[in-house]
């Protein structure tokens, strides 16, 4: 039976973490690995996190691309305690295009965003070290209608020696969000830093407007020292200023759904 301390604690508010992870052939080898290693890492910094953050409820879907593109999670954000990393393996085509439909339609409060006690924003890492393979213009059109999206952290790793910048760029919506590399120990770094320093600001923040941009997180991690050895994508992903995401008490138009 909880305690009268435990049943007098608010209800925590969800902290989503989406990761969309390339795991197309040309991520075989080394890459692969260390994307596994990275992440494994990653999330046991993230379950620190979760155990001393007393506001936010830390949540965690991992959705990996290919020719075409899976959730790891197909039941939805699994609690980040309770997450056992199991590594991926390359193979295939690089469907980004699949992946932003799916995304979008994923990141809805009718679907993965249902939270009963609200939610902070949310964190999306995209990660690939090459070109897609499919149309990626209409459905990154298409997210970017989507409040959820357009308010999230988002931030961009280029890995490799041949990544499309640009497209990360248009993707996260600011090329200052992406951090292109081909040292595979500063991917790793990076990931984890951008991970736990993102779920931190965005679940402490008082408001829904508050939350961290992926352009200021990479700036903390090249202005501390965190990381060196990159270079920071410029001058893409001009957007609009969306909306804020209303609290738990607003009410919520179909546009929020």
């Amino acid at each position: 039976m909880p305690s009268l301390s435990e049943l007098e604690k608010p209800p925590r508010r969800a902290m989503h973490i989406f990761y969309v992870l390339d795991t197309s052939g040309s991520m075989q080898g080394a890459s692969i690995a260390q994307l596994n290693r990275a992440m494994e890492e990653t999330v046991e910094a993230l379950k620190d996190v979760a155990k001393s953050n007393a506001d936010a409820e830390l949540k965690i879907a991992v959705l990996e691309f290919s020719s075409g593109c899976k959730w790891i999670q197909p039941k939805g954000p699994e609690d980040m305690e309770d997450f056992v990393w199991e590594d991926l393996t390359a193979g295939g085509l690089t469907d980004v295009g699949a992946a932003l439909k799916e995304l979008d339609s994923k990141m809805s409060r009718n679907a993965f965003l249902s939270s009963m006690t609200g939610s902070f924003l949310p964190l999306v890492i995209f990660m690939t070290d090459g070109y897609a393979t499919d149309d990626y213009v209409k459905p990154l059109e298409t997210i970017r209608k989507n409040k959820w999206f357009a308010r999230a952290t988002k931030i961009g790793f280029a890995i490799g020696d041949n990544p499309d910048i640009n497209m990360i760029a248009d993707v996260v919506g600011n090329g200052e969000a992406v951090v292109k590399t081909s040292d595979l120990e500063v991917f790793a770094k990076m990931i984890k830093f951008a991970s736990v320093t993102s779920s931190m600001l965005n679940s402490t923040s008082r408001t829904t407007d508050e939350g961290a941009t992926g352009a200021d997180v990479v700036k903390t991690a090249l202005n501390d020292g965190t990381i060196t050895k990159t270079e920071v994508a410029t001058g893409a992903g001009n957007l609009p200023e969306p909306p804020a995401i209303p609290t738990q008490d607003d009410d919520v138009d179909d546009e929020w759904l």
